[in-house]
């Protein structure tokens, strides 16, 4: 018999989650999930995949609005009606939409713990984001969809297969099933849980964030347990996908409960993977983090020998694409014109084209968009 076991809502993206015993089934997410998010003062979200720190942070939704405790212990309030009108252009993943604006002072309190200001801001009472794929579906500040289900046993079996310890929680879930077998949930289509009967819309394509440790706010060394999952769980297909979970949508509303059984009413055929052989070493770094140019396009700047080219070019204020920061996706490739890398993956170099998120400079570099 399968169940459902655990429930997680995460109320400021990338900030660490809470465990409930029930929730609210709404067609944009558990209530109060992914309700509110970080942003940059030009509305670009923001969250630990750039800045780990963020997973330390706790947030709790109170009847005015929101409470959030810093790792340093300090304290802030932001009530609902303190936000600013739900018309400033906010974007997710190119999903560009508009939210509210939360008061200076909390803005203010919240950036001093990052290295640029940012801002936080509020879905509204009635989100305007909607599934790029699935444009009828409201959606929250979650990356793409609103219900991501992780079966127990599934992480289970990656736990076995990784050298590093990791929790459950890193992998940032709605919803966590017991009772099924090991990947089982790679097959199924639609399903129930109390009442509610949900979509299977995709596998859930992984990223760095899954290295974080949401006991330490620090990415893992070794790249675990992105590296373990690229093994045995990398799409058999061009896209680079590394999968884990299931993405859903409701179908109705409702209340669910920790205990309630989980039907399949569906099933549907499941995604290949192919195993491939992982490096039992990384990759050594070069250099002593000595300063070096780096060109890209018509800017130079300085850099260094030990950081990651994508970190990099992004402090120096430049925007590049990205989606897993983990070497898997391909969004942030770009042509190496010259100069040489440390790459940490057997993905991340391909002749003169690059990954810059797992790539390092080992002397002064040029580089320029694929088609630039």
């Amino acid at each position: 018999m399968i169940t459902l076991s655990r429930m997680f809502i995460h109320p400021v993206k990338s900030m660490r989650g809470t465990s409930v015993s029930h929730a609210l089934v709404q067609p944009d997410g558990l209530a109060n999930d992914r309700r509110f998010m970080l942003t940059d003062v030009n509305g670009h979200f923001m969250t630990a995949r750039q800045f780990p720190e963020m997973v330390l942070f706790d947030a709790l939704t109170i009847p005015q609005g929101l409470f959030i405790q810093a790792p340093d212990g300090s304290q802030g309030v932001v009530r609902f009606e303190e936000f600013s009108p739900a018309d400033a252009e906010t974007e997710v993943w190119g999903n560009v939409f508009t939210a509210s604006i939360a008061p200076q002072a909390i803005n203010h309190w919240l950036s001093q713990f990052f290295s640029q200001p940012v801002q936080l801001r509020w879905t509204g009472h009635d989100t305007q984001r909607r599934i790029k794929r699935l444009p009828s579906v409201p959606l929250s500040f979650a990356d793409g969809y609103p219900f991501l289900l992780i079966n127990q046993r599934s992480f289970h079996d990656l736990q076995n297969r990784c050298p590093a310890g990791i929790r459950i929680e890193q992998f940032r879930p709605n919803l966590v099933v017991t009772g099924a077998e090991a990947w089982e949930e790679d097959s199924w289509s639609v399903l129930r849980i109390g009442d509610v009967t949900f979509e299977v819309t995709k596998p859930c394509s992984r990223c760095v964030l899954t290295t974080v440790s949401t006991e330490h706010g620090r990415r893992h060394p070794g790249n675990e347990p992105m590296k373990t999952l690229t093994g045995f769980r990398q799409a058999a297909d061009d896209s680079g996908d590394v999968d884990f979970g299931i993405n859903l949508i409701a179908r109705n509303s409702g209340v669910i409960r920790c205990g309630d059984s989980v039907s399949i009413l569906s099933h549907k055929p499941a995604r290949p993977y192919r195993v491939t052989p992982t490096p039992s070493t990384q990759p050594q770094v070069e250099g002593n983090g000595e300063e070096i140019e780096i060109c890209w396009q018509q800017t130079t700047f300085c850099g260094n020998t030990q950081q990651i080219l994508l970190e990099q070019l992004e402090a120096a204020g430049i925007s590049i694409p990205y989606s897993c920061r983990a070497g898997s996706c391909g969004c942030c490739r770009m042509t190496l014109v010259s100069g040489e890398v440390t790459a940490l993956n057997r993905a991340a170099q391909n002749g003169d084209t690059i990954l810059s998120c797992s790539c390092i400079p080992r002397s002064a570099v040029v580089v320029k968009p694929v088609d630039g």
